[in-house]
């Protein structure tokens, strides 16, 4: 975070004050730059910036007629909270276009990623099919090894990274991309940086916050090239991702040094 760029959770808490043309002039530039550059936090906001107006929409149908759908709705879901019936699995999944990495000539980085996806998500292998998922289950290093090169050729960095490691696993010879093995211990957050190409990430155990989004084990996240962000691990357990790479990330600050050994 600098002065004039406050990280996603300050950002979420002034939005109220923002869209109420409350805040000071610093704290105003500060949110209109990071809604410019964090395209979760900029979904967020225009989440956020409709509620208003869908609210006076229902509302008013609800004073012309009651509207069936929605009371069913209601009813379903307080019956399941009733009988203890409540979602489980990922709740973040890969966006329909990446899916085409798991047809034959596909993106080998991206379908190994989708593959454990679809060891988590039962919802996702219910429409794509099982396409040779892999389970992870207890430690995710061992789980995982079948599926990679041999360690004795992966790349850590270890230093610079506020405690956490990356390890630099597999590379794409025709295209640059990498596929990149992530822990970031417990209440550490990943120092901040932006995206030079697009990034897909799945949380293999673990939790972290990522902008306005909870991941958890089995959970996807994607963003695109330019997007500028610091996610940090849930406190009381390390958490273990893996990160696909269309290009090299680039850190801020005296961490930009770090951008010579990717």
């Amino acid at each position: 975070m600098t002065i004039l760029l406050p990280t996603c959770e300050r950002v979420t808490s002034l939005l109220t004050a923002y869209e109420e043309g409350a805040l000071g002039p610093f704290d105003w530039l500060g949110v209109k730059l990071h809604l410019a550059l964090c395209p979760p936090c900029k979904t967020f906001h225009d989440t956020f910036d409709r509620t208003p107006a869908l609210l006076r929409q229902a509302w008013q149908h609800w004073e012309d007629e009651p509207i069936p759908v929605a009371e069913h709705a209601l009813s379903g879901a307080l019956a399941a909270l009733r009988e203890g019936r409540v979602p489980t699995g990922p709740q973040h999944h890969p966006e329909p276009e990446l899916w085409a990495a798991l047809a034959p000539g596909g993106d080998p980085l991206l379908a190994l990623l989708l593959r454990l996806h679809l060891g988590r998500c039962a919802s996702c292998r219910d429409i794509h099919g099982e396409h040779e998922a892999i389970s992870i289950t207890g430690d995710p290093l061992a789980a995982l090894r079948p599926h990679l090169p041999p360690e004795s050729q992966w790349r850590w960095i270890k230093r610079g990274l506020g405690g956490g490691q990356v390890a630099i696993v597999m590379e794409d010879a025709a295209t640059g991309a990498t596929l990149h093995l992530a822990c970031l211990p417990g209440g550490k957050r990943s120092p901040v940086h932006s995206h030079q190409g697009l990034e897909c990430a799945l949380v293999l155990c673990g939790a972290l916050q990522d902008g306005p989004a909870h991941l958890r084990a089995g959970d996807w996240i994607t963003h695109a090239s330019g997007h500028l962000h610091g996610p940090t691990a849930d406190d009381g357990c390390e958490c273990w991702a893996l990160v696909a790479l269309e290009r090299p990330v680039k850190f801020l600050g005296w961490r930009g040094a770090l951008n010579l050994f990717q």
